[in-house]
């Protein structure tokens, strides 16, 4: 059985970091976080997608740092 997942572009602020949140989160189903949500699979993928576009799980990008880089 084939499962198809049908991705909303308008819900997706940046697929770029989208697309990490998605791997990340993958990587953290397949050695054993719970799900938080309920699509009918196994597969982590598939979930770990279906999170990030319900905004079930965070991603914190860094602050970028204003002022003069120091060479130490």
């Amino acid at each position: 059985m084939e499962t198809s997942t049908i991705i909303s572009l308008d819900k997706i602020e940046n697929r770029f970091i989208y697309v990490i949140l998605a791997a990340k989160r993958a990587l953290q189903l397949q050695r054993g976080a719970r799900p938080r949500v309920d699509v009918g699979t196994k597969k982590s993928t598939v979930i770990a997608m279906t999170e990030a576009l319900e905004k079930k799980v965070d991603f914190n990008t860094p602050q970028k740092v204003k002022g003069k880089r120091s060479n130490k």
